[in-house]
């Protein structure tokens, strides 16, 4: 069986200094989910759902603000917490050592980034 892909966006609109949301299907319980896209510091394209660890809340709080002042980490805006771009690992805060969760993606012929289902 051939796995389901979701286009995010193409990889040449991908900044390192920003952070793409993609709206994707709602979960099970009918809650609006997003993807992070985004670049890490090699230039690898991560992606993550946008939801803290911690408590289970969008990352940047509703503020559309996903980067920690200097632009090196992922930084949840209810509580502080800050994640490595490359991993998603929480290094600071009430969620440290625990991981954003990371999402299957793949940048298929023509450039898009895909989320592989």
């Amino acid at each position: 069986m051939k796995a389901r892909t979701i286009r995010l966006c193409p990889r040449a609109q991908l900044d390192p200094r920003d952070v793409r949301v993609v709206s994707l299907e709602r979960d099970e319980h009918g809650r609006p989910r997003e993807a992070l896209v985004l670049l890490d510091e090699e230039g690898e394209i991560r992606a993550y759902l946008n939801r803290c660890e911690h408590l289970p809340i969008p990352l940047d709080g509703g503020s559309r603000e996903f980067l920690s002042e200097d632009g090196s980490h992922l930084r949840c805006g209810t509580h502080g917490a800050l994640f490595r771009r490359e991993d998603g690992l929480c290094i600071v805060g009430p969620c440290k050592d625990e991981s954003l969760l990371s999402l299957p993606i793949r940048v298929a012929e023509d450039g898009w980034v895909e989320l592989i289902e």
